[in-house]
């Protein structure tokens, strides 16, 4: 019994299921409030389409965390020991044959859907072999494939929403700056693993002064979209989250600099993480509008 725990345990780690837990409830909240406002929130999560289409998503990001922990397994040895302890618990073909039982059943799923959905998910499905088997480790795409393929399950929302106003593209481009961010400070952080297994990162192969500087250019991204957003009558409350989180980036852009020890880029990786984290969950906040109460 209890190695059926242990494994339960090491599966739920291998498919990141926090991050899991983390999406769906991103694209619900982004479909009550960003993407359908107006309409109402009961026949919003009820709708089958939009509950297959965010499922298709959590099953095929799930695909890809196995695919992912399949590839880089030694890497995270060095990285991550514990972790990485944990995840052998599981083999790798189990790994394997669920990886394609999850892709499968999240095609299905959106073949129900629509084809296009169905188009979509299997061109994300390839997407997310491509970048664990081969682009995770070419410098110049490396950071911008990992960023495009956690932002892709929310353009799903697209075919289904057909909302492609401007206040939308904003709030999809702050969230995107913010997973870029989170990667570079990822790539600083692991520096030794990545070196050791042949990962061309941003700092290993330019260095960590031109890597700081694609931060903060990333940063002001980030802060102008945040700046737009904030300006907006539909933003509600969440504007105070957008002002917080542009004052921590300021501060973060002026002692980047003086950073240089892992421990502390694992501290700063953590930190952008609770950013966004945070940032799904005030999305719930657009609701409440100061001059509505």
């Amino acid at each position: 019994m209890r190695d059926v725990f242990v494994k339960i345990i090491a599966l739920f780690n291998v498919v990141r299921g926090y991050n899991l837990i983390i999406l769906a409830l991103a694209q619900y909240l982004a479909s009550l409030f960003i993407f359908a406002p107006t309409t109402n929130h009961m026949q919003t999560l009820l709708n089958p389409k939009l509950n297959g289409i965010i499922f298709a998503s959590v099953l095929s990001a799930a695909a890809g965390y196995i695919i992912n922990n399949f590839y880089d397994l030694e890497k995270d040895e060095i990285k991550r020991p514990l972790l990485a302890y944990l995840n052998k618990k599981v083999s790798q073909g189990f790994k394997l044959r669920f990886y394609l039982f999850l892709n499968a059943l999240a095609l299905v799923i959106a073949a129900l859907v629509s084809w296009r959905v169905l188009v979509f998910f299997a061109l994300y499905q390839f997407l997310v072999w491509v970048y664990s088997h081969r682009a995770n480790r070419v410098v110049y795409i490396k950071n911008l494939f990992s960023v495009l393929i956690r932002v892709i399950p929310f353009f799903a929302l697209f075919l289904f929403f057909e909302n492609y106003s401007w206040n939308v593209f904003s709030h999809a481009g702050f969230l995107t700056a913010l997973l870029f961010i989170t990667d570079l400070v990822k790539d600083l952080s692991s520096q030794k693993a990545d070196a050791i297994y042949g990962y061309h990162t941003l700092p290993l192969a330019y260095g960590e002064q031109l890597t700081k500087i694609v931060f903060c250019i990333s940063i002001l991204i980030a802060i102008g979209f945040a700046a737009y957003l904030v300006n907006t009558p539909e933003i509600g409350w969440m504007k105070y989250y957008l002002y917080s989180t542009s004052i921590i980036l300021i501060f973060i852009g002026f002692i980047i600099f003086r950073i240089s020890s892992i421990q502390d880029y694992k501290i700063l990786h953590l930190i952008f993480k609770a950013l966004i984290v945070m940032g799904v969950i005030s999305i719930i906040f657009i609701e409440i509008k100061p001059l509505t109460l």
